[in-house]
């Protein structure tokens, strides 16, 4: 028996359209930069474009971890998703450290039938300098007031607290000497375990997070300081940190009121910080 050409075609014509409608088990994610290696400055954005899409399910879970050299696995972004597909652009800030580190990125999609694709990316990191930002108008009371108990403050969370908040929260306080009367005590410790340092000749306009952590290691810092005034610089590295975590704080006083009585005596200042992660 002949078959035509022509009807050779329509008898295949199901087969080759199955065919080209192929779909994916698996669901499926794209990241760019779609390099494995990647070479970073610490301090810069880095910004990654992620497209998941689902051919035959609902994509229900992205996640990203992290994890550096002789450290542990950290999770980053764990997000719940009920889409078929998306895009979307994760932008970070390169974490600064003490020594050049690479850095593990894992990236997983999952879909409603239990299925997943992964891909990684290594950073490899190396520290560069950052001009730090200032936030300005911060202030304190004297530990002398009779009216005002924020006689502390949280350099981490950048707000005043109680003299009686939880010392691991007081990284800087006044602690006025016995029997000053009525003027503001003018002296700092650091309930928190941090330690302090007089820098009046450290460029605190033009600071960056590696010299603010080298003025601070190349000085003798101290658990106390007495005479604060205004225009002193103090730097200090806050003591209720992890193991792996040193964090830097530059402030510039730039009031110290000292009013008749002792109940709105205050110091008023500046600061800039800096984190480093081994």
């Amino acid at each position: 028996m002949k078959i035509s050409l022509h009807v050779l075609f329509v008898l295949l014509l199901p087969f080759l359209f199955s065919a080209c409608k192929k779909e994916n088990k698996i669901p499926l994610l794209n990241v760019t930069p779609s390099d494995v290696d990647i070479d970073v400055v610490s301090g810069n954005v880095m910004a990654f474009t992620l497209k998941g899409r689902s051919d035959n399910s609902t994509l229900t879970r992205l996640l990203i971890t992290s994890k550096r050299v002789n450290g542990f696995t950290t999770t980053v972004v764990d997000s719940a998703l009920s889409v078929n597909q998306f895009t979307w652009i994760w932008e970070f800030v390169v974490a600064h450290s003490t020594e050049p580190y690479y850095d593990l990125l894992t990236f997983t999609v999952f879909d409603a039938n239990g299925e997943s694709m992964t891909t990684q990316r290594t950073l490899y990191v190396t520290l560069g300098a950052t001009v730090l930002t200032e936030t300005t108008g911060h202030l304190f009371y004297s530990g002398n007031s009779t009216t005002h108990s924020e006689s502390a403050f949280d350099l981490q969370d950048r707000v005043q607290v109680l003299y009686t908040t939880d010392s691991t929260r007081r990284d800087i306080q006044d602690s006025p000497p016995s029997g000053i009367g009525e003027d503001i005590g003018r002296r700092w410790i650091s309930p928190a375990g941090g330690r302090l340092v007089s820098a009046n000749s450290f460029n605190y306009a033009n600071a960056t997070d590696v010299a603010l952590r080298n003025a601070f290691e190349s000085s003798l810092p101290l658990q106390e300081l007495s005479g604060i005034a205004s225009g002193d610089i103090i730097l200090t590295r806050l003591g209720s940190q992890p193991a792996n975590t040193s964090y830097y704080v530059a402030m510039r006083v730039t009031e110290v009121i000292d009013e008749p009585g002792t109940d709105n005596d205050r110091y008023m200042f500046n600061m800039k910080w800096a984190v480093f992660v081994q």
